[in-house]
């Protein structure tokens, strides 16, 4: 399973008309609602450039070596630092190699802690969460542990599990920001919108630069009702990186709550231009499009967004199109 979270930095906003979605009538008036869809994630996603960036600034840091010691646990010393630097180089592998030498010779907590976390990221989660369950039997104060097997637990779809550590973690340590997204993503699906974006809050207070920060916040704003500070996040996260689709999207969503559909159109024209196969910003478009009454160029949308694989079109075709 590849780095996600996240999670939330993989869904799109989709405004949808009169569609199966609408819950509550209003005679009179054509429906819109807040619709998700999710996108397919690629593989620099925020969360591996966050952690790459923990491996090399704390994860890994090189132990000074307390006096007197043992011959074996001198050995044991070299190892571990060996691991510790080739855990910092992003050389995960390498690290496992060496880690592994220092426990064969000195079972110790840091070792099995650092030994996982390099586990973690190259995706062995099985071996990650037995070395930090480890690591907590030996010392069950050891913060970092729990917070490498929540990561693991969320990665292999154990939610319960990973909330569990990750509640461990921030009640001890709230200055960990990637605890706090991936908090977010947890409470995200289970529909606590507001707790989600509290956490998000807290991840741009702790690191204003953390990977695509501001347009995972702009969803969750967007989730509550709050589409002015929405697009304020999608307009942060455009200026730190002018060819995000994605927030060209999201904010063209937002515009749509707002009934700005001129500004709505612009956005949904520039992620198809840096996006040539977007479907949802296809089907966006094509919602815009019906609503002012252009609906030959909505059905031409549509029918876009289904060919690029996006299922939900077809209701939209069937419904408005000949």
């Amino acid at each position: 399973m590849k780095f996600t979270l996240f999670l939330l930095s993989v869904f799109t906003f989709i405004l949808s008309g009169n569609s199966q979605n609408v819950q509550q009538k209003n005679p009179g008036s054509q429906q819109k609602v807040v619709r998700i869809n999710p996108v397919k994630v690629d593989t620099n996603d925020p969360n591996k450039k966050a952690l790459n960036k923990f491996s090399k600034d704390k994860m890994f840091e090189v132990n000074t070596p307390p006096e007197p010691m043992k011959p074996e646990e001198i050995r044991a010393m070299v190892f571990f630092n060996d691991g510790s630097k080739k855990g910092k180089e992003g050389d995960y592998e390498g690290a496992i190699f060496e880690f592994t030498k220092s426990l064969d010779l000195l079972k110790n907590v840091n070792s099995y802690v650092k030994r996982g976390y390099a586990y973690f990221m190259i995706g062995n989660y099985g071996a990650s969460i037995r070395d930090e369950t480890e690591a907590i039997r030996l010392q069950n104060s050891y913060t970092w542990a729990y917070f490498v097997r929540g990561l693991c637990y969320f990665e292999t779809g154990d939610y319960k599990s990973a909330k569990i550590d990750l509640d461990i973690v921030l009640d001890r340590d709230r200055t960990n920001p990637i605890a706090f997204n991936y908090m977010a993503a947890l409470l995200f699906m289970n529909q606590d919108f507001k707790g989600a974006l509290d956490n998000y809050n807290e991840v741009v207070r702790l690191d204003p630069e953390y990977p695509d920060i501001y347009t995972n916040r702009g969803m969750m704003r967007h989730y509550n009702q709050d589409y002015q500070g929405a697009i304020q996040d999608y307009n942060n996260a455009l200026k730190k990186d002018h060819g995000n689709a994605t927030a060209y999207n999201n904010r063209g969503a937002a515009h749509m709550m707002q009934k700005d559909l001129d500004a709505a159109l612009t956005d949904f024209n520039k992620a198809i231009s840096l996006k040539e196969k977007y479907a949802d910003a296809y089907d966006n478009r094509g919602r815009v499009r019906q609503a002012q009454g252009d609906t030959k160029g909505a059905c031409a949308d549509w029918q876009l967004a289904y060919s690029y694989g996006l299922e939900a079109s077809r209701e939209l075709i069937l419904k408005f199109c000949k």
